[in-house]
């Protein structure tokens, strides 16, 4: 078949459009079928993908209503027509399909309707077929090396746009499979430390306690105003403040307020947990409410904390500053206290206060994450997550 230059022109502005519109698979390959079948006039177009992992070709898109069978129609690699176009790269005209040794008949695509046949090879230029346009004719044709010649200039045309799809759609799997082990390791991480939590009340802070009771009873032995009761009375007080301070890291303030009430206010629940260092907040999300995955608002929730925790043991001062806004879709998290700072390009330094471990929760969620310190200048922590578009409250 031979289009005129009106109708050749026609077609290329379609396909054009149609590779400009989209890279979804199934809404290229439904798009595909319905040019293809109006350019040669035929009845009906499959669109098999290939899978070389399985060795198997699938159906991905058809001309209605067999689009309805997308995914569920499977072909092994040289099975039927297209898995031998697929296997061979070849172009395949079948005059009469029930004919030919390599036509294999499949009940949901109704076979018995059509007679003829064309299949073309979707080859990028590494030479690898990456999928088969299928073209059936109810009754037998004339032309079919012109219809088959037209059909390989639009598979031409058709290829790179199946083959970036299919990379999108593996990088989205990627990213996916990613993603669920990211939340499986926190999940992990999690569960070690409430063992280590729970370690803590049952070891350490029992402890402490039992060593101030010990010192009261020593305090009874001594005189009070004798230097070894005053001795005594310093050493009670500075473990009562380590047990005031396992106590506060044990209850792990703010992770159940997150789990009932969400982000914002876990937040405000840890800014108080610190009887001595101040934590001023300035959340601005202009009455958004964030839509943000558990594991996601979880791993936020601890980048604060650390930073937090980071400040009020390294910074010197009583006091820093937590920012939160959500920018150009991303919610961005300033962490800052203006105290001794120190010197980011110490390696050894910048890992014993955990940087490294919030860059990776940062990084694994399609964040990003940044420290900005010098000596005597204070330390900025921001990390960057991006989030689900908001609804107004």
């Amino acid at each position: 078949m031979r289009l005129n230059s009106d109708d050749e022109l026609k077609l290329y502005r379609s396909l054009a459009q149609l590779l400009g519109e989209t890279l979804d698979i199934h809404q290229l390959a439904s798009g595909a079928a319905a040019l293809v079948t109006e350019a040669v006039a035929a009845n009906v177009c499959f669109v098999h993908l290939v899978d070389y992992a399985s060795s198997r070709l699938s159906l991905v898109g058809a001309t209605p209503p067999f689009d309805q069978l997308r995914d569920r129609i499977q072909l092994g690699l040289g099975d039927g027509v297209a898995g031998w176009v697929a296997q061979t790269g070849e172009v395949a005209i079948v005059p009469d399909k029930w004919q030919d040794h390599r036509y294999r008949y499949i009940p949901e695509l109704h076979g018995e309707r059509f007679s003829s046949l064309v299949s073309v090879p979707l080859v990028p230029a590494n030479g690898k077929v990456v999928g088969v346009l299928n073209v059936h004719w109810e009754t037998t044709q004339d032309d079919l090396q012109g219809s088959a010649d037209l059909l390989a200039t639009v598979a031409h045309f058709l290829t790179g746009a199946f083959a970036n799809a299919l990379l999108l759609e593996r990088i989205s799997s990627h990213e996916g499979d990613l993603r669920s082990f990211a939340e499986q390791l926190l999940d992990a991480q999690e569960s070690e430390r409430r063992r280590m939590l729970l370690d803590l009340h049952d070891g350490v802070l029992q402890q402490l306690h039992a060593a101030v009771y010990r010192l009261d009873a020593l305090r009874i032995h001594v005189g009070e105003d004798s230097s070894a009761w005053r001795e005594i009375a310093a050493v009670r007080a500075l473990i009562q403040r380590s047990a005031v301070e396992v106590r506060r890291v044990v209850e792990d303030p703010g992770r159940q307020v997150l789990e009932d009430f969400g982000l914002v206010e876990a937040l405000a629940s840890l800014a108080n947990s610190f009887p001595d260092f101040e934590v001023v907040l300035d959340i601005q999300l202009d009455g958004q409410d964030l839509d943000l995955p558990p594991a996601t608002m979880l791993a936020v929730f601890r980048i604060c904390q650390e930073a937090i925790n980071n400040a009020k043991k390294h910074s010197g001062v009583d006091t820093c500053e937590l920012r939160m806004a959500i920018i150009a879709g991303e919610m961005v998290i300033v962490i800052r206290d203006r105290g001794c700072g120190f010197d980011s390009g110490d390696s050894d330094f910048v890992q014993g206060i955990g940087l490294a471990g919030m860059r990776e929760r940062s990084r694994i969620f399609g964040g990003r994450f940044e420290v900005f310190s010098r000596p005597g200048e204070g330390t900025l922590v921001r990390a960057v997550v991006p989030v689900a578009p908001s609804r107004q409250a």
